[in-house]
């Protein structure tokens, strides 16, 4: 009996691993340019106020040692500040890895417009997911819309929970670097 249902549960967890679409792991070279966070979703303990916080377009680009950059500019009391986090390339296609040791994962969705990022690992000695759905622009398509959903089921978050992120224009910094 015990077998029977080892049997089936793997055969189901496989019909949901074959229903998501194919993903295309990402390399750097294809990433840089202007991207917006379209959709988000995790399990982090993120207070409500934060995480409907205006979110304003971030960056990617290859940086003067040749890795992948994550820049943001946030509007904070001191004023308008970069933050950047540089993304080493991981072992497997698709992956990144921060300063951190957290590994990033990056995939297009079909169409190569949008792009999953997905996070998974240990913060604090707790197991978190967070991921986003990302685009060049604010179109939101709803096939793209219900492929993260999909994602996320298949990461078994709760997609009555997905963060859809107020927009906001990126400040302004004092100096451009």
């Amino acid at each position: 009996m015990q077998l029977l249902l080892l049997a089936t549960g793997l055969s189901l967890f496989s019909a949901v691993q074959a229903a998501l679409p194919s993903l295309a792991p990402a390399r750097a070279e294809e990433l840089p340019g202007t991207w917006y966070m379209i959709r988000w979703a995790g399990d982090m303990p993120i207070p409500d106020e934060t995480k409907n916080h205006p979110m304003p377009p971030f960056t990617l680009r290859i940086n003067n040692q040749n890795k992948l950059e994550f820049r943001m500019n946030l509007m904070k009391p001191i004023g308008c500040i970069e933050f950047k986090l540089p993304l080493d390339a991981g072992t497997e296609p698709g992956t990144f890895v921060t300063r951190w040791k957290h590994t990033i994962y990056i995939y297009f969705l079909p169409g190569r417009t949008h792009a999953i990022a997905y996070f998974q690992g240990y913060m604090n000695y707790m197991y978190y997911q967070m991921m986003m759905v990302m685009a060049h622009s604010l179109d939101e398509d709803p096939k793209i819309l219900g492929l993260f959903q999909e994602f996320v089921d298949s990461k078994n978050l709760k997609t009555n929970e997905l963060i859809d992120p107020p927009r906001t224009d990126a400040c302004k910094l004092a100096r451009e670097t």
